[in-house]
C-alpha cells in the first residue's frame, strides 16, 4: 500500500474517531438535558417527611400503670429534653418548614416535644403510638403508612412532621435513633418508606 493511501487511511480513521467522539458528546449533552425532567418525575413520585423521636425523657419504657392522658403515669421530658425540642423546632424552621402537618403519638412526652417545636397545632394519632410494652409492631406500622398516604394526598400539599418513639422509627425505617433525633425521609405516595436522606440531632 502506498504512502498516500496510508495517509488517507489515517485521516479517515481520525475523522471516524472524531465523529464517534462527537457522538458521545452529543449523547452526553442530550442525557444531561434530560436530567431535570427525570429528576422532576422522581420528585413527583416521592415526598419528604420529617420523622422525629421524642426529646430526652430519662428512663426506660413506662410504669406498668400507664394511662394515656395522665402524664403522672408516664415517662416525661426533663429540662434538657425540653430545651432539645425547642432547638429541634429552630432547625426545622431554618429548613423552611412553616405550619406543617404536625402529627404525634398520644404519649405525653411526644405531645410535649411536638408542641415545643413551635410549628403550630399538633394532632395526636394512634398510628404513632408506642408498641414497646403493648400493641402490634406490624399493625402500628401499617396504620402509619395509611396515615402518611392520607396526609400526602391533602391539598394544598403541606410538609409533614411526625413525632414518635424509637421502636416506631426502627420498625418503619430500619434505623435506630437518639432522643430528639430527626430523620429526613423519602416516602412513596402510598406512605411507604424509601430512604433516609438526612439525620440531625439537636
Amino acid at each position: 500500500m502506498s504512502r498516500n493511501v496510508w495517509v488517507l487511511a489515517g485521516v479517515w480513521t481520525s475523522l471516524l474517531r472524531l465523529a464517534v467522539g462527537g457522538g458521545v458528546l452529543v449523547l452526553g449533552a442530550s442525557w444531561l438535558a434530560a436530567q431535570p425532567a427525570q429528576a422532576q418525575a422522581q420528585v413527583e413520585t416521592t415526598a419528604t417527611v420529617y420523622m422525629m423521636r421524642h426529646a430526652l425523657a430519662p428512663g426506660f419504657g413506662d410504669p406498668s400503670n400507664i394511662r394515656l392522658g395522665d402524664c403522672a403515669t408516664q415517662r416525661n421530658l426533663n429540662d434538657q429534653g425540653r430545651a432539645q425540642a425547642v432547638k429541634a423546632g429552630e432547625w426545622l424552621r431554618a429548613h423552611g418548614l412553616d405550619a406543617p402537618m404536625l402529627l404525634a403519638s398520644p404519649w405525653c412526652r411526644t405531645l410535649e416535644t411536638a408542641e415545643l417545636l413551635g410549628l403550630g397545632d399538633v394532632r395526636a394519632t394512634a398510628a404513632l403510638s408506642s408498641f414497646f410494652q403493648q400493641g402490634s409492631r406490624s399493625d402500628t406500622t401499617r396504620k402509619l403508612q395509611l396515615e402518611l398516604k392520607a396526609a400526602l394526598q391533602e391539598q394544598p400539599p403541606r410538609d409533614v412532621v411526625l413525632v414518635t418513639h424509637q421502636v416506631n422509627i426502627q420498625a418503619f425505617t430500619g434505623s435506630g435513633v437518639a432522643s430528639g433525633e430527626i430523620l429526613v425521609l423519602t416516602v412513596s405516595p402510598n406512605g411507604e418508606f424509601v430512604a433516609v436522606r438526612q439525620r440531625h440531632v439537636p
